[in-house]
């Protein structure tokens, strides 16, 4: 290393024959910390020029560029339904008067759920069964009545229009014991809709009614018929799916049993399914078909959650380097690739990231060796 005389290094440092100059330039001792500032920022630069050549002699991991198949896939946005919901809705009409259930709660199958109030309808039980007691004895006469007739017609003490009489006398009693018999199932049946027990293992997703409130029989509104109004909504959380529209071009990639993936980002969550079900109508205006994918339990996944989901629409043949070969220059993306014992950067680019790897779509060729991890120095036409 060439070493020049400190006082070679400025012309207006170091000598006192400059009388002008004042201050730290004027003393020995502020020019031997000047020159002790150079002299270590020149061996810095030495020490890092032998770094820089360590690390350039080390030859770099690459890997051979090779062609694979490929799964095409699309996606498509949809939404986390219940295959199995249930809408409770009271089969009569009656005052609220529990409610033994909230939203979110879990519930067993048979699980009381809400009960309305009964005085009226266990009223009609008993008159009811006051009925059928009357119809009984009646019935009990009747028949008695008609076997003893039955004996006197033998000897001739009775007439068989007497006997006649005394028989249709005792089929009438045995229809009106019947009848009564019918109107205490009936009534013992009225009696039971007032308690509104749990159809399924579920969880309550909706609450609409409190104690004090009117329940109103029907069915839900969109079936078409009057509508009943709905206290509860529950559905069974281990028999989920994913609800999405595809386009009908399409249609020959989607089949109940093939296998997609789905997201939910709300609940952070990737899942794989299969198509379940396939409604095999198309919208006239959308030109989509509604498909459903299984899901496996999971307690993360809430009803109505968005998500997207994807499956494979046919194959082709892609490129894809590990993500650490990557190098970004501006708004460009490159990668180095090994040849001749040099590096050359070649601009490259990207299509879909996934798994750690990067899909190149143009600027590779086949049997081109990529550098895995290229160092943050490396320029193009580095000797490696």
């Amino acid at each position: 290393m060439t070493v020049f005389p400190f006082d070679s290094l400025h012309p207006f440092v170091g000598r006192r024959r400059f009388g002008g100059l004042s201050g730290p330039f004027r003393d020995d001792r502020g020019r031997r910390s000047l020159w002790d500032l150079i002299l270590g920022l020149v061996i810095s630069w030495g020490f890092t020029g032998v770094a820089a050549q360590t690390s350039a002699g080390e030859a770099p991991a690459t890997l051979t560029v090779t062609p694979r198949a490929a799964s095409m896939w699309s996606q498509y946005h949809g939404n986390v339904g219940a295959r199995h919901s249930v809408q409770v809705i009271a089969l009569v009409t009656g005052r609220i008067k529990a409610v033994h259930v909230s939203a979110g709660q879990a519930v067993r199958k048979g699980q009381v759920l809400i009960e309305l109030e009964a005085q009226d309808f266990q009223a009609r039980l008993e008159s009811a069964e006051a009925r059928l007691a009357n119809a009984r004895a009646a019935l009990d006469e009747a028949r008695g009545q008609f076997e003893r007739d039955q004996k006197l017609a033998g000897t001739g003490f009775i007439s068989d229009q007497g006997l006649e009489k005394s028989r249709a006398r005792l089929l009438g009693t045995q229809a009106t014991e019947a009848e009564a018999r019918a109107g205490v199932s009936e009534a013992r049946t009225q009696v039971g809709y007032t308690v509104l027990r749990s159809p399924i293992d579920g969880v309550v997703t909706d609450k609409r009614v409190n104690p004090g409130d009117f329940s109103m029989p029907g069915l839900p509104a969109e079936v078409g018929y009057p509508a009943g109004r709905v206290l509860l909504t529950l559905f069974d959380p281990k028999s989920l799916w994913f609800e999405l529209r595809v386009p009908e071009r399409y249609a020959p990639h989607v089949a109940v049993g093939k296998p997609a993936q789905v997201s939910i980002p709300g609940a952070g969550v990737t899942l794989d399914g299969r198509f379940t079900e396939i409604v095999p109508a198309v919208d006239e205006t959308s030109r989509v078909f509604l498909a459903r994918i299984n899901l496996p339990a999971n307690p993360a996944l809430k009803l109505g959650m968005f998500g997207q989901a994807r499956f494979a629409t046919g194959e082709r043949t892609v490129v894809e380097v590990p993500a650490s070969a990557l190098v970004e220059r501006g708004q460009l993306d490159a990668v180095f690739v090994a040849a001749g014992g040099k590096a050359v950067m070649r601009l490259v680019r990207v299509g879909q990231r996934h798994n750690g790897q990067v899909e190149i779509l143009s600027g590779l060729r086949a049997d081109e060796k990529v550098i895995v991890k290229p160092r943050d120095n490396l320029r193009d036409g580095d000797t490696l």
